[in-house]
């Protein structure tokens, strides 16, 4: 499997790593270095342990931003689990990686990127890819399926749908959104309002090419449920196909709840 991942498309480096204690023995996990435009990017491949494939391929779009949030390689080896070939990414100038990170700029290139490797390699099915997304992820999620027709379905979990919300609601002493986006977008709404539509759903909704599963907790503090609310609303005005899950007193994690068996029910209506 390292070869074959080593003779993959823009692939610089991979190598074999201990997967976490909980999946040991139950999936094979990689670290991955990737071409992307003219950056290097840090990311990871995790496979089922039996049999060589073609497996359904998927990709995890992380949540946070630079070092914050970075890809835990457990949620990777979940959906490994249960039959997927996963790729993630940590974005361009991250853990490692050379370039900058925009926060929904250039680099949701790296993801478009690693939807080519994915499909690239003999392992993975090669008629179409399924995406998951969580908090800013569901954000460069969304970004991908405006792009991308290879995506057969996706789902949003918790879920940056609107970065004009995010802007105005996520700061409270502790951690400052507003300076992140400024530092990461390159100023604030007032300044960019384009830039900040580019990266709000909300705003082009009717873009959207696969049906699109829509997970929110009603006590998220993070990714506050009006976002997946306007979404749903965008989303159904659009005549798009999609689906809205809410999950009654579950927080950004949406640990607890039914979510990944709901995610997992999503993708099995959408067979490649």
């Amino acid at each position: 499997m390292v070869e074959m991942l080593r003779n993959g498309m823009d692939i610089l480096r991979a190598g074999e790593v201990e997967p976490p204690e909980a999946f040991a023995g139950k999936v094979r996990l990689y670290s991955i270095r990737y071409r992307s435009d003219d950056c290097e990017v840090e990311g990871y491949a995790a496979f089922p342990l039996e049999g060589t494939g073609p497996w359904p391929g998927l990709i995890f779009n992380r949540g946070g931003n630079r070092e914050f949030g970075a890809l835990r390689t457990a949620v990777l080896c979940r959906y490994a689990l249960r039959g997927y070939a996963v790729f993630g990414s940590q974005y361009r100038g991250n853990c490692g990686g050379t370039g900058r990170e925009e926060f929904g700029g250039s680099d949701v290139n790296d993801v478009i990127h690693l939807i080519d490797i994915a499909l690239g390699l003999p392992c993975v099915n090669p008629k179409g890819i399924y995406m998951i997304g969580h908090s800013r992820g569901g954000m460069m999620t969304y970004l991908a399926c405006a792009r991308d027709e290879r995506i057969r379905a996706a789902a949003i979990c918790a879920g940056l749908a609107d970065v004009f919300i995010m802007y105005d609601r996520f700061h409270d002493g502790e951690y400052d959104m507003r300076q992140d986006c400024q530092e990461l977008i390159g100023g604030t709404p007032q300044d960019m309002p384009q830039e900040y539509e580019k990266r709000s759903a909300v705003c082009w909704a009717e873009k959207l090419i696969p049906p699109v599963l829509i997970c929110q907790g009603t006590n998220d503090w993070r990714v506050v449920p009006e976002q997946a609310y306007k979404m749903d609303r965008a989303l159904t005005q659009a005549g798009k196909t999609h689906k809205f899950i809410v999950y009654e007193g579950a927080d950004h994690s949406l640990k607890g709840t039914s979510f990944v068996e709901d995610i997992m029910d999503w993708f099995s209506r959408y067979p490649l």
